[in-house]
């Protein structure tokens, strides 16, 4: 993307880029499950598909790669169904050439911005929670973030690839899936969750500390000593089976 054509009140800004360069982007993991049939309606409603030239929104934070670089990564966080029909007409239609589209660029720091952002843009749309998994998680994923995700000196949980102690949201966000019927909607039942875990979190503290203290061939142990020196024990267990013990 070149310059910024305009940087709007709450500091996200407006860029030109091509239809193709759009597509590439991936969906924000927090975004609504697709529904095919809405794409349909939209493909079945413009006459050219240059119609669909504006209105996507893009967050940018910066989360690690696969080999553990830093890079700034951009997820389309609105206007999934637009892509989806511009992907679908580029790739039935290969010879079309580009076109510029317009997108709204917001640079966030964690996933809990992500997610407010989300929610500003879609505070006028009804949620129906049970149909959207995924909004009822981002409540759960935005309590923990805000917990242990937001101090700049140790962020213990991070969008992308990540190495214990620290957590990937990505992750963290489909072992949530797993018990996506336990998931209660409301603030209260995510504060009790939240503070469930961080007593969950300071107990098992203890007992790591004591197991490395007796047990001379502990597995992991250089793992589990530096968990234990940043006081978080969430990413150790890879199966995730505090989640279960806080729910219940």
């Amino acid at each position: 993307m070149n310059q910024p054509l305009h940087t709007f009140h709450d500091r996200s800004s407006l860029y030109a880029t091509g239809a193709k360069e759009l597509i590439t982007i991936p969906v924000w993991k927090g975004n609504r499950i697709l529904d095919t049939a809405h794409a349909d309606s939209i493909r079945h409603a413009v006459a050219d598909v240059r119609q669909l030239d504006s209105g996507y929104r893009i967050v940018q934070y910066e989360e690690l790669d696969a080999g553990g670089h830093t890079i700034h990564q951009s997820y389309l966080i609105d206007g999934q169904h637009r892509a989806h029909v511009l992907r679908q007409w580029f790739e039935e239609h290969l010879c079309e050439p580009d076109f510029p589209v317009l997108v709204t660029v917001k640079q966030v720091a964690n996933e809990s911005e992500a997610i407010a952002f989300f929610n500003a843009l879609n505070h006028c749309k009804p949620q129906m929670w049970r149909i959207e998994p995924n909004i009822l998680i981002n409540k759960y994923i935005d309590g923990l973030v805000k917990r242990w995700g937001s101090d700049k000196k140790h962020r213990f949980l991070r969008p992308g690839v990540t190495r214990r102690p620290y957590l990937s949201v990505d992750v963290l966000r489909q072992a949530l899936r797993q018990h996506i019927e336990e998931l209660k909607q409301t603030d209260d039942a995510v504060d009790a969750f939240v503070a469930a875990v961080d007593r969950w979190n300071q107990s098992e503290l203890v007992a790591a500390q004591l197991r490395l203290a007796t047990d001379g061939e502990q597995k992991d142990a250089g793992t589990l000593e530096r968990c234990i020196e940043l006081g978080f024990l969430l990413a150790y267990d890879g199966k995730f089976r505090w989640i279960s013990d806080c729910l219940s």
